[in-house]
Formats: structure tokens, sequence, C-alpha cells
């Protein structure tokens, strides 16, 4: 097993959870989880929840798979000031095992009511709803945009955070650092994951009862490329003695050892019965296979009762690459052709460019339980569905237009 104290905290769980009637004071089980549908109009560009998935919506049909979950947490008190929680989703993803499975095992510390320390395996806080991102209960969508959060690597890191928070008169602050390392969250067996090192996160987080501000800023380091680049590169420094480039563009094209940034601003604002959120984001790298990408969402809301109306708005844009463009001293031969187009394909890959248009009802039946139904028209530029269920290469993509549906149920407990 890659990471034996994941099998300590599980089995240290379970644990936990025989002695939950001699200790009950001390365990607390909780959950949450959400059954959903999805359906869509067309076979061609269909919906999947992020770019790593296998499962995705059908057309004439539905398939659970995409967004339904479950997930268990566990909070064990050890002291006044310590405690230890771990949490585990059980999702579609190809590989089923404690290690997969385990999205949070951390031990946490209240040094002061001001400074607070966690270490061990923590949710992803990358952006707004990354570290909620699967707790559907906990916003009125279906799905968190995927044109943010679909792109996003992975849904836990392996690390140690700390926070400071301090009450003033109008507003909370709260100060979070993280250092540590993760895995791009690929539950597809057709996608190798990418491996992050010395990842750093500073997030600035401003709150009061009507309105809300945060500021995330994450950087880290590739370990490795996946077979596509590495193949490709390969290819290209190969080009060295007709082109003496080659090498240099051999180079820009991993992601291996290159520098990955984040960048989140998000704020929300209760105006009586209305809420209006959004965030923009923007991702960048030193490597071409991630060139800068904008992305974002604008959601309004309207509470009415028991029940929501949502009107959404999302988009993810990244300029399209043409190697004539970028490289004109590429050697375009017949011979070359193909690995030009194989360039291309490493540069598309990750140049998401689509906009989605959303609206839904969320109906509250129960304090933890509520149902959902949402459409959602998507606007898919050519070369930019990477974040869509696909086959061929991206480069061969047309412009389209796809329609989903979803519905939901969502609860915890």
């Amino acid at each position: 097993m890659k990471k034996p104290y994941l099998f300590i905290a599980a089995i240290f769980s379970l644990l936990l959870a025989n002695s939950a009637s001699a200790e009950q004071d001390k365990l607390n089980i909780s959950g949450f989880g959400t059954l959903a549908t999805a359906t869509a109009d067309t076979n061609k560009y269909q919906f999947r929840n992020d770019r790593s998935q296998a499962e995705f919506a059908k057309k004439d049909g539905v398939a659970f798979r995409p967004l339904s979950l479950i997930g268990v947490q566990l909070d064990y008190s050890l002291s006044n000031n310590l405690d230890f929680v771990g949490q585990f989703v059980y999702r579609e993803q190809d590989e089923q095992n404690i290690n997969s499975i385990t999205q949070m095992a951390f031990l946490r510390y209240d040094v002061t009511p001001s400074w607070q320390i966690r270490a061990g395996r923590l949710a992803a806080d990358i952006f707004h709803f990354s570290d909620t991102r699967d707790v559907s209960i906990a916003y009125p969508w279906v799905k968190v945009p995927t044109e943010v959060y679909g792109i996003v690597p992975a849904r836990s890191l392996d690390g140690a955070d700390i926070r400071y928070s301090k009450r003033y008169e109008n507003f909370n602050l709260s100060v979070k650092g993280f250092w540590g390392k993760g895995e791009s969250d690929f539950s597809s067996k057709d996608f190798e994951p990418i491996t992050f090192e010395n990842l750093r996160t500073l997030g600035i987080e401003l709150t009061a009862f009507d309105w809300s501000v945060a500021l995330k800023h994450t950087r880290t380091e590739a370990d490795n490329d996946n077979f596509d680049i590495a193949q490709v590169t390969s290819a290209v420094e190969l080009l060295q003695p007709f082109w003496s480039g080659a090498a240099d563009f051999s180079d820009s094209l991993r992601l291996r050892d290159a520098t990955i940034q984040y960048t989140s601003l998000y704020a929300n604002r209760y105006l009586g019965d209305w809420e209006v959120s959004g965030e923009l984001s923007h991702i960048d790298s030193e490597s071409v296979a991630l060139r800068p990408s904008f992305n974002g969402f604008l959601n309004i809301s309207y509470l009415y009762g028991a029940h929501t109306f949502y009107g959404l708005f999302s988009f993810a844009e990244t300029d399209t690459y043409f190697l004539r463009e970028e490289q004109p001293e590429f050697p375009i031969i017949p011979a070359t052709a193909e690995l030009a187009m194989f360039v291309e394909e490493v540069a598309s890959t990750l140049a998401h460019r689509q906009k989605s248009f959303s609206v839904g009802w969320r109906w509250d039946l129960k304090e933890n339980l509520a149902f959902k139904a949402q459409i959602e028209r998507s606007d898919i530029e050519a070369r930019g569905t990477g974040l869509r269920a696909r086959n061929g290469l991206v480069v061969d993509d047309e412009a389209s237009v796809a329609h989903t549906l979803f519905f939901a149920l969502s609860f915890s407990f």
C-alpha cells in the first residue's frame, strides 16, 4: 500500500466506531450523500462531473454514477483541544480501496481559541468549494460548477495547515496556510495521476452576517508527466538535428518540474431572500500543456419558504493553441505532420473552452434532506471539449451545444 498510515487511520476509525457505545461523548459519527441522475440530449459531448471520469450522462437514458456518492465522517475527541477526524467517501472511481475512499484522516489541535493546527490527509482547499464539493446538501445546485471544479486536480492533500481566526466588531477574519503534497484525482484508468510536490496554499477570508469574501492562492510543482506528454516530448526532442529549438520546445511541453499556480477570488452577498455569489479563478503554469486559463461562475438565488430557485452561469476559457502560430519554425513536413498534431493535442487537452447556463430548483423536504432539479445548457467551443465525455482527439472536435437534465436527492445524517 502506498500510504500505510491511511490504513492505520482507517483501522483506528473502525476501532473507535466499535467502542462508540462506551464513549459516546467522545465519538461523533455523521455523514452525507447524493443520489443523482443525469441525462443528455447528445451522444457526442456528454456531461461528466470532472474530466477524469469514465462515467457520464446518457442520451435517452439516465446515469447515476457521475454524481451519486455516500460519505461517512468520524470525529473523535482525544482531549479538550485535540481530536481526530476521518472522512470516507464512496463514489464512482476505478480503484475502490482504503486509500482511494479516504478523503480525510487528520489530527486537529487547538493551540489557542485563535490558532489551530491540522496534520494528515486534508480536504483540498484550492478554490472556495473545494473542501465541500461532494457535500451537495451544503449548496443550492445539484453540483458545483464543472467549469471551475471539474479542473481541480485533487480532492485531498497530505500535509499540514495552520489557521488563525479573529472576530472583529463587524466581521470575522480567517487566515490559513497549508504545505504538503497530493495527487491528481483521476478516477478512470484511462488517465494517469500527476503527483504534486511542495504544494503551498495561502487563504484569507472575511465573513459577516450577510456577506463573505475569500482569496486563495496555491503554488505547486508537478513531479511527473502522463504517458501522452512523455511520448510527445520525447518525439519532439528527436527533431534536434533538423531544428535547433527542438530540445527547448520539448522542455516547454513537459509538466514534470513545472510550477503550477491556482488563484481564486470568491464573494457572496445576501439581500433579504436573495443571494448573489460568484468566483473567479486563474490557472497557470510554466508548461505549454497547462496554459493560462480563466474560469468562474455567477449565481443568483431566491429563497421562498422551503424552496430555492436559482440561475447559474459558469465558464472556462483558454486561448486556442495553433502550432504554426506559436512555433513558426517547427518543421511541419509530411514526416512530422502527425507529431505536430499530437503537440497541439497536448496543448489543447487542458485548454477548456465552454460556457454553461443553468436554472434550477431546490426543495428542502427536511433540514437534512433536499430534492433538486436542474437543467443546463453548455456551449462548447472547437478544441475546447476536454471537460466533456467524448471520443477521439480534442483538436478534431468542433463547436457544439449540449443540454443536460439533473435530478438529485441530497442528504446528511
